[in-house]
């Protein structure tokens, strides 16, 4: 009886022990794969994390690129780019200031009558027309047949000649023929030798004496004289 039961203690011994040589041997297993899935993920991540930081140096390295190159531009290239976008507003304002001194120039004179802006204008245009035809060295010219001609009154034309011209009317017909006669002697050798009697009458002055007398005022020498000094002076240019 004793041997059996030595024979069932022993394989029951056996079988415990193979049981826990069997559990020592899984852990080892699972602690060895442990071990070498440990050093690859650490591989991993070692592979990934330099990635971050090289776009970190290239975005550094960059970033010091532009300002180098921004350095490397001359201030004074920046200062003639600065310039330029101020000179246009510099011209701007020149332009308009032109156009205030512009509308200070075309301000027109005030006139002691009531006169409509249309009917001003008008005239002026008429007048300007005149002074371009050279009727005004007709002798018949006076201001109430001017006046006829311009479909206008006598108390008007005087009017705007009076402001626009500085003068009264026979003021300003003499001296639209004295002005024209000096033109014509100093541009024209026959008036230039033409008689003084006959150049009164060629210029719309009624009498010789009338003539002089204005020439001398507007001149500050008789047409006789002046005719003298302007051949001289004309003869000294041919010698020389």
């Amino acid at each position: 009886m004793e041997n059996p039961l030595f024979i069932i203690t022993a394989v029951v011994l056996v079988i415990i022990l193979a049981i826990s040589i069997y559990f020592l041997i899984s852990k080892k297993k699972e602690n060895q794969a442990e071990n070498t899935t440990q050093p690859i993920i650490e591989e991993k991540e070692a592979t990934i994390f330099p990635e971050k930081e090289i776009d970190v140096t290239v975005e550094k390295n960059l970033e010091i690129s532009i300002e180098k190159k921004i350095d490397d531009i001359p201030v004074e290239q920046i200062k003639k780019e600065e310039n330029k976008t101020e000179t246009p507003k510099k011209e701007n304002q020149k332009i308009s200031k032109n156009k205030k001194s512009s509308t200070k120039e075309v301000d027109q004179p005030k006139l002691n009558i009531n006169i409509s802006s249309k009917t001003e204008k008008t005239l002026l245009k008429k007048i300007e027309a005149f002074e371009n035809s050279k009727d005004f060295l007709k002798k018949d010219v006076n201001l109430n047949n001017l006046a006829k001609q311009f479909d206008t009154n006598t108390k008007y034309l005087s009017e705007i000649i009076k402001s626009y011209k500085n003068k009264n009317f026979n003021q300003y017909l003499n001296e639209l023929r004295i002005h024209h006669l000096i033109d014509e002697l100093n541009n024209n050798e026959k008036v230039l030798n033409t008689k003084v009697s006959y150049l009164a009458s060629d210029f719309g002055f009624n009498s010789h004496s009338s003539f002089s007398t204005l020439f001398t005022q507007y001149v500050g020498q008789s047409p006789s004289e002046y005719i003298k000094a302007l051949k001289e002076a004309k003869k000294e240019k041919i010698t020389e």
